[in-house]
């Protein structure tokens, strides 16, 4: 991302499509809009202009419309979310996190066989991650 962009949850519908495909108009992003959405092309429009003003999207013209496409990338917005969640509820503290959603929310046999192989995954010396490669 150019800079550090926070992106509201209304605004983070419009990147989710733009991310998925670009470059659209906002005519072409209001109709892929979830049917419940209760918003008209005008609002969508407004989300633009501020995603403009925050360096996260950029407008072109081809054949006489505007079209939109993300400059933030997907991936970095992402971490700047998932790290700003961390630092504000559990004060930076990762495992805490996954103590406290471990503790809520029962994990299935596939989710804890996933698991498991992510934490062995991530506990692998770096001499022992070169031999396998």
């Amino acid at each position: 991302m150019p800079k550090s962009t926070k992106i509201p949850p209304s605004e983070w519908e419009i990147m989710e499509i733009l991310w998925g495909e670009s470059p659209l108009s906002a005519a072409e992003i209001f109709e892929r809009m979830p049917p419940d959405t209760s918003w008209t092309v005008k609002t969508v429009r407004g989300f633009l202009d501020r995603l403009m003003q925050r360096e996260a999207v950029s407008r072109r013209k081809i054949h006489g419309k505007y079209v939109f496409e993300p400059l933030a990338r997907r991936a970095d917005c992402l971490r700047q979310e998932s790290r700003s969640f961390l630092d504000r509820f559990f004060k930076g503290n990762s495992i805490s996190m996954i103590a406290h959603f471990l503790e809520e929310d029962r994990l299935g046999d596939e989710d804890l066989k996933r698991l498991q192989n992510m934490l062995a995954k991530n506990n692998l010396r770096p001499s022992e991650e070169r031999r396998e490669e």
